[in-house]
């Protein structure tokens, strides 16, 4: 609601000059969220992975360098009106996400995939960016258009330079907030979900 009424305010005292730039999950180095960074850590650590949600669902992220150039170009461009600033390029899934991302850190693990929604709420899981689950009002959270800001000169670095740049950065933040992450999955919380779904024979 807050964003909105920023936008609606901006477009009011601007008019046809205001210029509104929506980004879906910002990712790259320096992400203060612990949101992001959970995978590329996650994968490069190997061993059984839990990959929540159906394989077909959707995912949306920039880059936070491509965003910062594409808010540039429109300042140098003089552009006006409103942008979702959303990647991949073309639209991707959760299941082509995860293989790309490990095979970006070099990865060797294996994935647990547990598209069953309820058995992921009772296990607390609800996210892990760029995935959220798609129900109720996430449904058509990560199904904005970027083709206005294609248009405009929207660019996009490849995942596997995303990927490897955050993991790189991830290493080098303090150890007592490498210790304890404020990351969606943590892991005792993974290790429980996934021996509970095995003992249900999933």
């Amino acid at each position: 609601m807050a964003k909105a009424q920023c936008e609606s305010e901006v477009m009011q005292v601007f008019g046809a000059r205001g210029t509104v730039v929506r980004p879906t999950y910002i990712i790259g180095p320096g992400d203060t969220t612990d949101r992001f960074p959970y995978w590329p850590q996650r994968l490069a650590r190997g061993g059984e992975v839990l990959a929540p949600g159906r394989k077909a669902d959707p995912v949306q992220y920039i880059d936070v360098r491509d965003l910062a150039e594409f808010m540039v170009r429109l300042v140098e461009d003089d552009r006006a009106g409103i942008y979702n600033v959303v990647g991949p390029r073309s639209p991707s899934t959760m299941g082509e996400f995860l293989p790309a991302a490990q095979a970006a850190v070099g990865g060797t693990g294996r994935f647990t995939w547990i598209e069953d929604y309820d058995f992921l709420t009772a296990q607390e899981i609800f996210d892990s960016v760029p995935w959220v689950m798609q129900k109720d009002n996430d449904r058509w959270h990560l199904s904005a258009s970027n083709t206005k800001a294609v248009a405009a000169g929207l660019g996009f670095r490849g995942l596997d330079v995303t990927v490897r740049d955050t993991l790189a950065w991830w290493q080098t933040v303090p150890a007592e907030r490498r210790e304890k992450p404020g990351f969606s999955i943590q892991p005792e919380q993974e290790a429980r979900a996934l021996a509970a779904w095995k003992a249900r024979g999933g």
